[in-house]
């Protein structure tokens, strides 16, 4: 089996540790939205530490530029405003504009941030075609509004320029994940680690490692992004988060809720966090504090994720009319997100199939994000759009490409068990069923339950026919 080994050649501790073990090649996100999450973090992260080893100082970080009643970015922003208006022939002045605007993006949810980021990476090009940060400035937005194919070209003008750019590397690898191209992947996330060991590449290996089965060694080596740490506190929150989502889909809920009260000490209001202790207190079925976070989560971002959890736990707590309205939102967020440029439908789609809504335009969305984004996220939610439509045969060809990385997902086994159900294979619906229910036996407040009764009725008819 082809493995990819992800191993430094700077850190020579580090290098021993990570000869230790490898990856498998495989598999891709989180789902929407993670690809944007993760360039947000090693474009900015990358060229933090690379102004510090140079002796700079970071655009923003003067005392002067701070007070009280800013955050450290919102000095940041003021810094590098004050900066173009000082130097407006000043390219370098524009990319760090540029940075700043994708950080504030990062930060707040707003998918504005991205125009005004991809405005100042333009003057910059426009200053000066070859600079290196202008172009891969421009691929991280693209990255960011999943316009892969762009954010690839984008990323090789990097490189033509500046060869060893590990951000340009780890872009590209994004676009390869979200495009199912895996070894690839691979291939370029082991180019930024070995350039650029830190909490981006850190955080990317520690992510396919889950996404192929390995959960141990992916929570170590996000352990290590966390250690590492990053310019901005936000940054290392979301890998806090990311480790909470790896130890929550192995089941395991109190070690993934002491790691986010860890984050949000420091970090009280980072919608990521907030987000990700709404899942857990969900799992916990501790209903009242998962409602009250991420309603949280929502006030300071309102991404798809928690407003759709937050619906369903109107619906099961029986608030209907709340439940109602909260689903409301999705397709006003989904909206705003293309209204900025921001392509993809498969969470839309995947909502729509999970609440029997609009099914045959679901089935349209999946498929249309499939043709060109061949992941295990975007064949498992084609998969269930198939089997809401009644075209069963192809729901069942279609699961097993989600679950061919074997992506220790529970929703993958729960949609892989109830079509095995609905074709006639009782005993494969058995497996996939007690498979999700074993992983993660409260993988969601609406799903799970499910799961358990058709495990349940499945188990009595095949006694009953004995």
């Amino acid at each position: 089996m082809l493995r990819c080994p992800l191993r430094t050649e700077r850190n020579q501790k580090m290098e021993k540790q990570l000869s230790k073990f490898t990856l498998v090649l495989g598999c891709l996100a989180l789902g929407a939205g993670v690809t944007a999450i993760w360039a947000a973090h090693s474009v900015r992260t990358a060229r933090i530490s690379e102004t510090r080893r140079a002796g700079r100082t970071p655009v923003g970080s003067t005392a002067a530029a701070y007070s009280p009643a800013t955050t450290y970015t919102d000095a940041e922003v003021a810094a590098a405003s004050a900066k173009v208006q000082g130097k407006p022939d000043d390219a370098g002045a524009w990319c760090g504009l540029g940075d700043i605007m994708m950080q504030k993006a990062r930060e707040t949810a707003d998918a504005a941030y991205y125009g005004r980021a991809e405005a100042a990476y333009r003057k910059a090009l426009g200053l000066n075609v070859n600079c290196p940060d202008a172009n891969l400035g421009l691929a991280w937005v693209m990255s960011c509004r999943h316009e892969f194919e762009q954010s690839i070209d984008w990323a090789n003008k990097t490189l033509a320029l500046d060869p060893r750019n590990a951000a340009a590397y780890g872009l590209l690898g994004d676009a390869a994940v979200e495009m199912g191209n895996y070894d690839t992947a691979f291939e370029q996330y082991q180019k930024m680690l070995d350039l650029h060991p830190d909490v981006s590449s850190y955080s990317r290996g520690a992510h396919l490692l889950h996404l192929t089965g390995d959960m141990r060694k992916a929570a170590w080596l996000m352990g290590k992004a966390i250690t590492v740490g990053a310019p901005h506190a936000e940054n290392t929150a979301w890998c806090r988060a990311q480790l909470a989502l790896i130890l929550f889909n192995e089941g395991a809920y109190p070690p993934a809720q002491q790691v986010l009260e860890q984050a949000l000490k420091s970090t009280p209001n980072n919608y990521w966090v907030l987000m990700m202790m709404g899942k857990v207190k969900a799992a916990r079925k501790d209903y009242p504090a998962a409602i009250d976070y991420y309603k949280k989560a929502i006030a300071i971002a309102p991404q798809l994720d928690a407003v759709i959890a937050l619906g369903d736990l109107y619906k099961l707590t029986g608030k209907y009319r709340e439940a109602e309205d909260t689903y409301n939102l999705v397709s006003t967020i989904h909206q705003l997100a293309r209204a900025n440029g921001i392509r993809g439908d498969i969470q839309i789609a995947q909502f729509n199939a999970d609440h029997n809504r609009n099914l045959a335009e679901a089935l349209k969305e999946a498929e249309s994000e499939y043709a060109t984004r061949k992941n295990v996220y975007a064949a498992d939610t084609l998969a269930w759009c198939y089997y809401k439509n009644g075209r069963f045969d192809d729901a069942e060809n279609t699961i097993r490409k989600a679950l061919s990385k074997r992506t220790p997902e529970a929703r993958f086994l729960y949609h892989a068990g109830m079509i095995a159900a609905r074709t006639g294979h009782i005993s494969a619906a058995k497996v996939d069923l007690y498979q999700a229910l074993s992983l993660n036996p409260n993988f969601s407040p609406i799903d799970a339950p499910i799961a358990m009764s058709v495990l349940h009725d499945l188990g009595a008819h095949q006694t009953a026919s004995r």
